[in-house]
């Protein structure tokens, strides 16, 4: 199983990716987190990918591509994945789908979160100050929201046009609520 966890920048995506992992059997795959970790080993591609977190860029596709296409050719890694931050082009949806396709595999559903926007630059800005995180500073957050809007809300339509199951889910309130309404959702879907 195939599922893509889909949203702006601070909708959740990470923290109910871990409860659908681990209700679910899912394996979690944080591009985010995975880029975060290059940076910090100080790789070739982490600090390529440093200076355009700083911009508040996203990450160029055939950089991203290759990264995931690692990741899900790793012997290691689940064939059940729940992919956290992948696709957000459509260039890179239709990436993820030649790749899937390839090995019989296709994208099974879409959590979309919808939460409003002054609401997700406040909570980026207050997980910035305890996690110091360095991309997560005001201009950057402007930038990542621009750019969401820009590119990856086209990548909802490419999967729904496909006829894949987008199931949009109201990120506003409390961890455990949000992540009842998608345990309901998914459970529906089976």
């Amino acid at each position: 199983m195939i599922g893509l966890i889909f949203g702006p920048p601070g909708s959740g995506k990470g923290t109910q990716a871990a409860h659908v992992e681990s209700v679910f059997k899912l394996s979690h795959l944080s591009t985010g987190d995975i880029l975060r970790a290059e940076v910090a080993r100080g790789s070739e591609i982490g600090k390529e990918a440093e200076r355009i977190m700083r911009a508040g860029d996203l990450v160029p596709d055939d950089l991203i591509i290759r990264i995931v296409q690692g990741i899900l050719r790793d012997p290691n890694v689940s064939s059940d994945v729940l992919l956290d931050g992948f696709p957000r082009t459509l260039e890179q949806a239709r990436a993820l789908d030649e790749m899937l396709a390839k090995e019989g595999h296709k994208v099974d559903f879409v959590i979309a979160f919808v939460v409003p926007e002054d609401l997700l630059i406040e909570r980026l800005l207050h997980r910035a100050e305890v996690e110091g995180r360095a991309d997560d500073t005001r201009e950057a957050i402007t930038e990542r929201m621009h750019e969401y809007r820009k590119l990856t809300a086209a990548v909802l339509d490419h999967y729904r046009n496909a006829g894949v199951r987008v199931i949009e889910i109201d990120g506003v309130g409390k961890v455990e609520d949000v992540f009842e309404r998608i345990r309901i959702a998914l459970d529906q879907a089976k």
